[in-house]
């Protein structure tokens, strides 16, 4: 069954709120099992809602349009779904007690407009709002199902789940399914090389399928089933989990709520030993990250943005080596004046503000490098991020963190551009 959302409200073209209701109605219906295919946002007005709900019954199975049920003038989606469905309006008395009887209640006194909510497309099935005044609408058209709910999040979510989705399990015998995730974190390979090495289970896979995720600096690979006991569920991902371990291997760094820092900090604590940070263009990014998670784990942070705060650690004529040789000795030193079991360092001549052509020319721009220093040696590694520093903080942050999982676990340090 194809379907589609269709949101309502100029106040949403105009970016005056956030469109949190298109994500919960989305969740929905990948529940229950049905296919979400489009989503149009059309503001107030009869002519594009009208050229827009058409669309949506031409094309799709079953059209939930949200927002435009209020008393105002221009709440206009019960006059342009009766037009759209070949109808009247109806006026409903009980719907106009019940608003009438609400107003009532809060000792308000109830305005004339307010009666226009008492309408809807002949014929059509209605859907109480306990929650306002505004009630849905279900009209059954021969191009396909229309409902209509208000636009609150509060009762979005209540006519939902106590009417539209109970209405739409029994009228499509959708039973009682189950819908189960499994995200893999991964980090150290390009989207597309990513993309290419896992791209037959993402084009053919149905049952589960695999979506991608790009992060700053990490991604997720999510894995989804759909079944009919959590058993099963498990059983479809663990398989599909195993096929991608197997073709991407330990650049998977964890899955679901595991963060990088996490598995970072549990190695650490696991190997009794203690790290040191120096950071040049991170802002104190790395050592902030690992500190919201196991402060002990963290010897000693240090953002060392000018040549001053470096020569704590390095003469001035070391400062003058190339940026490698800078990150290796700059690790060792970080290491050995704080009296560390391991030292990081992060180095980059990239300015945190926008200069021009020439000035790129004469400097390493864009480029960062990192530098682990343990009591066997140093490693290293180099990327290209682009743009100014201050753009690129999370995902160097993110890379540093990796190198340091990966020397922890004694794997090289690589960032996969291609297909594995």
């Amino acid at each position: 069954m194809k379907a589609e959302i269709v949101m309502i409200g100029s106040e949403l073209l105009l970016g005056q709120i956030v469109d949190t209701n298109a994500t919960y109605l989305a969740q929905q219906l990948n529940n229950i099992g049905i296919s979400l295919y489009y989503k149009t946002t059309v503001g107030d007005n009869p002519g594009r809602m009208e050229e827009v709900l058409n669309q949506a019954l031409t094309r799709s199975d079953m059209v939930i349009a949200s927002g435009g049920l209020g008393p105002t003038d221009d709440d206009l989606t019960r006059e342009v779904a009766a037009k759209v469905t070949g109808r009247e309006l109806e006026f409903k008395q009980e719907l106009m007690d019940y608003i009438e009887a609400l107003f009532k209640k809060v000792g308000m006194r109830m305005s004339p407009s307010n009666r226009r909510q008492a309408y809807v497309p002949k014929g059509s099935r209605v859907i109480p709002n306990p929650r306002g005044t505004a009630p849905g609408f279900i009209v059954e058209d021969p191009r396909g199902l229309l409902i209509a709910i208000p636009g609150v999040p509060a009762e979005v979510k209540f006519l939902m789940e106590n009417s539209v989705i109970p209405f739409l399990r029994e009228k499509f015998g959708l039973g009682q399914s189950i819908i189960k995730s499994r995200v893999l974190k991964i980090c150290g390979i390009s989207e597309s090389a990513l993309g290419e090495t896992i791209k037959d289970l993402l084009t053919t896979s149905q049952n589960p399928t695999l979506g991608i995720l790009a992060k700053q600096g990490d991604m997720e690979v999510r894995v989804t089933a759909r079944a009919s006991s959590e058993p099963e569920a498990d059983s479809l991902i663990a398989v599909m989990e195993a096929e991608i371990r197997r073709r991407l291997g330990n650049i998977i760094y964890g899955a679901d709520e595991d963060t990088l820092e996490g598995i970072v900090c549990s190695l650490l604590q696991e190997m009794g030993l203690r790290l040191s940070v120096l950071e040049t263009n991170t802002g104190g990014l790395v050592a902030q990250r690992l500190v919201s998670i196991a402060p002990q784990v963290l010897k000693e942070g240090f953002v060392a943005i000018s040549d001053e705060a470096k020569r704590r650690l390095a003469s001035t004529a070391e400062l003058e080596a190339d940026s490698p040789s800078l990150a290796n000795l700059l690790a060792e030193s970080i290491r050995r004046v704080s009296g560390s079991d391991l030292g990081l360092a992060i180095v980059s001549k990239t300015p945190l503000s926008p200069i021009g052509e020439k000035a790129r020319q004469e400097i390493d721009y864009g480029r960062t490098y990192f530098a682990f220093a343990s009591n066997q040696g140093i490693t290293n590694f180099e990327y290209g991020f682009g743009g100014w520093s201050k753009d690129s903080q999370p995902r160097t942050a993110t890379v540093a963190l990796e190198m340091v999982r990966r020397n922890l676990k004694g794997m090289k340090m690589e960032f996969v551009t291609k297909e594995k």
